[in-house]
């Protein structure tokens, strides 16, 4: 009698194991869910524990890469952009510059944003997290700190954290896509000696 009651109950608990990982298969931003097909996600390919805490260095005249993922699985029949922002007491064009992978300096638009772009029509090959680097070159100016961040400086309080509460926010809204910056690895700090 114990035995098949530890059979059943062991059966039972196989079962449950079971339902619960076929659950936890298919997310909100599954490829099955086409309301959510169209959203992206953007952020640092390190996490920093979740605390925002990475910190790169770079030395006067060098350049620093600062790798960030874009979350998509899947091909699309378009691009997609994201924007990242620098917030520093240092000044940007005379102490440090953000440049492109041939170090030719690129300029933030209108909104004080950089944007970067994704390639979305090709087949990925890492596992739905694209990656591409954000250069910051220091140009033999002052030394400091540089903030990267995925998200408008402005919307950042004087604690440091995000003024919107929620786990993602968005950081481009256009008719096709949309694109949305995580809250637990938006910002990296770079120090430059």
């Amino acid at each position: 009698m114990k035995k098949n009651i530890f059979k059943l109950m062991s059966l039972f608990c196989l079962l449950c194991g079971c339902v619960a990982f076929s659950a936890c298969d298919d997310d909100e931003w599954g490829n099955d869910n086409a309301e959510k097909m169209n959203e992206f996600f953007f952020g640092f390919q390190d996490w920093g524990k979740l605390k925002n805490d990475v910190v790169f260095t770079v030395s006067q005249g060098s350049t620093v890469e600062i790798p960030v993922q874009f979350w998509c699985a899947g091909t699309r029949s378009f691009d997609a952009e994201a924007f990242y922002y620098v917030d520093s007491k240092l000044v940007l064009g005379t102490d440090y510059q953000i440049v492109d992978a041939n170090g030719s300096a690129l300029q933030p638009n209108g909104n004080g944003a950089f944007v970067m772009a994704w390639n979305l029509k090709n087949p990925d090959t890492t596992n739905n997290h694209r990656v591409q680097n954000i250069y910051l070159k220091a140009l033999n100016g002052a030394k400091g700190d540089v903030t990267v961040l995925t998200f408008d400086p402005k919307d950042v309080g004087d604690d440091g954290k995000i003024k919107i509460s929620n786990t993602y926010t968005p950081n481009n809204i256009t008719s096709q896509y949309e694109v949305h910056a995580l809250t637990q690895n938006y910002k990296v700090k770079v120090t430059i000696k």
